[in-house]
């Protein structure tokens, strides 16, 4: 039995269970109860969305940190590999300062040091299709070979690096030159010199 109050004197009073206020109470409460179960679902609804959301923004956080890092590991070994490269080349130098191109020598002086002693030059000459001519030194690797005018600051430096080119092509050496097929070009093979500037034949 539901309760009820008496209209006339306010005493509750019990209704019976299957009367239309019984019926409208029971199916009230119904509602009430499935509309609380819709809000916990809705409300576990938006917690979940917003974990995933959550979860989603912690996956991207951790790709960007790994590109991130990643980009670090390459700018890092980029400068090591800067300072290597500058470290041999300084290196090379050292040695091709140091050496007089020349055949012959004894001892860890004329072998290492690069001090030979004969007239002859421990050098290799070639003859590339433009016609010019590179020489290299058997011994520390150095390369003469015509100088590109755009990579010197003044007229002066440029006829100095043409005048030890020339100086480098008199070599004295009983070494067999080599030479390619040649090609007759435009530009008297100025263009060439410059696609090859950074080539040496070591």
């Amino acid at each position: 039995m539901a309760n009820l109050t008496d209209i006339a004197g306010g005493v509750p009073v019990q209704a019976a269970e299957g009367t239309p206020k019984a019926k409208e109470n029971k199916a009230s409460k119904e509602i009430e109860a499935l509309e609380l179960e819709s809000a916990r679902l809705k409300l576990q609804t938006q917690q979940l969305e917003l974990r995933e959301r959550q979860a989603n923004v912690q996956d991207l956080e951790e790709r960007l940190a790994e590109r991130e890092m990643k980009r670090d590991n390459k700018r890092q070994r980029s400068i090591t590999n800067g300072q290597t490269l500058k470290a041999l080349a300084a290196i090379d130098k050292s040695v091709q300062t140091r050496c007089n191109h020349k055949k012959g020598g004894n001892g860890a002086q004329g072998v290492v040091g690069g001090k030979g002693d004969d007239s002859q030059y421990a050098v290799l000459k070639h003859t590339f299709a433009n016609g010019d001519m590179w020489v290299r030194c058997l011994r520390c690797g150095k390369t003469w070979k015509p100088p590109v005018k755009r990579a010197y600051k003044t007229d002066e430096e440029y006829k100095t690096a043409w005048a030890v080119y020339e100086q480098a092509k008199e070599f004295q050496t009983r070494n067999t030159p080599s030479s390619s097929y040649l090609f007759r070009y435009s530009d008297n093979g100025e263009y060439y010199r410059e696609v090859t500037e950074a080539t040496t034949l070591k």
